[in-house]
C-alpha cells in the first residue's frame, strides 16, 4: 500500500478532492488569501480560504474560546446552526464588511458571523460548515462573499451542481474572472471536461497569472478525463518550464505528470518521478513552520512568463 504524501493524494487514476484544511487557492478578490483539490482542481494558498483577516483566532486560542460568538440575536431563528465559540464582527476585514452594509446592522454582523464559523469549521466538520454557509447564502443572497462561501463549501464536499451554481452567481454579482477554474472544475466533476476545456478557451484571457496557472491544471485534468493523457502530461510539462513558476505550483504539476503517467499505464516512468516529488514536497510543506512562513513569502508570481501559459490556453 501506498503511503500518504505530505501534499496530496496517491498517484494513479483520477485522484479525489484534495481539501486538507489550510492549503488551497481562492482568487484574492477583495482583498485575503485564498481551494487543495483532485489532481487538476484549483488549489488555494495556505491560510484561511476567506477574504478575512483570520488570524485573529491565533492570537490568543485558549482565550477566545471562553467566549460565546457575539451574535446580534439573543436567540437562534429556525433552522440557523449554533455559531462556535470565539468569532466576533471585528475578524472580518474591512472590504468583507463593506459587502454586508446593505443589510441591517444586527442581519450583516449575523451572516458575517456564519461566513467565519463555515470557513473556521471547514477542516474539522465538513457538513457543519455547508450548513453555517448555506445559512449565510440563504439570509444574504445578494451578497457576493455569502454565495462565495456556499460555493466554497459545496465544491469542497463535492456538490459540484450546488457549486457550479453558486460559482456562477457569484461572477454575475462581482464579474471577477478568477472564479473560472472553480467553474471549469465543477463541470469536470459533472462528467463534462469538454464544458471545462471550451470555459477556459473561452474565458482565459481576463484573468490573472496566478487563476490562469489554476486553469492550465484543470484543463490538464480534463484532456486526462476524457482518455487524452498527451494533451494531459503536453500541459503539465510545459507548466514545469514556466520561467518564474513557484515551487509550489511546480510540485502540483510534477505530481500531475506521475499522475498522468501512472493512469496512461507508464508506471516505470511515473516511479521514476518519486524521488524529485519528495524532494520537492519537503521544501513546499518543511516540518519547521517558520521555513514554511518564508517559503510562502517567496511565493511571486510577478516575473512569470505568462506566454506559454497563454499558447496552451489558447
Amino acid at each position: 500500500m501506498e503511503e500518504e504524501r505530505k501534499g496530496g493524494p496517491r498517484k494513479g487514476g483520477r485522484p479525489p478532492f484534495r481539501g486538507e484544511k489550510g492549503k488551497g487557492w481562492k482568487p484574492k478578490g477583495k482583498g485575503g488569501q485564498a481551494p487543495r483539490r483532485r489532481e487538476g482542481a484549483p488549489s488555494r494558498g495556505k491560510g484561511r480560504p476567506f477574504r478575512s483577516q483570520g488570524q485573529s483566532a491565533k492570537k490568543k486560542p485558549v482565550d477566545r474560546l471562553r467566549y460565546p460568538s457575539q451574535n446580534p440575536y439573543d436567540r437562534l431563528r429556525p433552522e440557523e446552526p449554533q455559531l462556535p465559540k470565539g468569532l466576533s464582527w471585528d475578524m472580518l476585514s474591512p472590504s468583507d464588511k463593506d459587502a454586508l452594509r446593505s443589510l441591517s446592522k444586527e442581519h450583516a454582523e449575523n451572516v458575517g458571523l456564519h461566513i467565519l464559523a463555515a470557513y473556521e469549521l471547514e477542516g474539522e466538520d465538513l457538513p457543519l460548515a455547508l450548513a453555517h454557509a448555506k445559512w449565510a447564502a440563504s439570509n444574504a443572497s445578494r451578497i457576493d462573499i455569502a454565495r462565495e462561501c456556499l460555493a466554497l463549501m459545496a465544491y469542497r464536499s463535492q456538490d459540484y451542481k450546488t457549486a457550479l451554481k453558486e460559482f456562477l452567481t457569484v461572477r454575475r454579482l462581482n464579474g471577477e474572472s478568477d472564479w473560472i477554474p472553480f467553474i471549469a472544475d465543477c463541470y469536470r466533476g459533472l462528467g463534462e471536461p469538454q464544458k471545462a476545456i471550451d470555459l477556459i478557451r473561452e474565458e482565459n484571457r481576463a484573468a490573472g497569472p496566478e487563476a490562469k496557472l489554476e486553469m492550465m491544471m484543470v484543463m490538464a485534468g480534463a484532456f486526462a478525463d476524457l482518455g487524452d493523457f498527451q494533451k494531459a502530461l503536453k500541459i503539465v510539462k510545459a507548466m514545469e518550464g514556466v520561467k518564474g513558476l513557484p515551487l509550489a505550483y511546480r510540485l502540483r504539476a510534477l505530481e500531475a505528470e506521475q499522475n498522468f503517467l501512472s493512469a496512461s499505464g507508464r508506471e516505470k516512468e511515473a516511479e521514476a518521478l518519486e524521488g524529485e516529488i519528495e524532494e520537492m514536497e519537503d521544501e513546499v510543506f518543511p516540518e519547521n513552520e517558520e521555513e514554511e512562513e518564508e517559503a510562502l513569502l517567496d511565493f511571486d508570481l510577478e516575473t512569470l512568463d505568462e506566454r506559454v501559459i497563454a499558447d496552451l490556453l489558447g
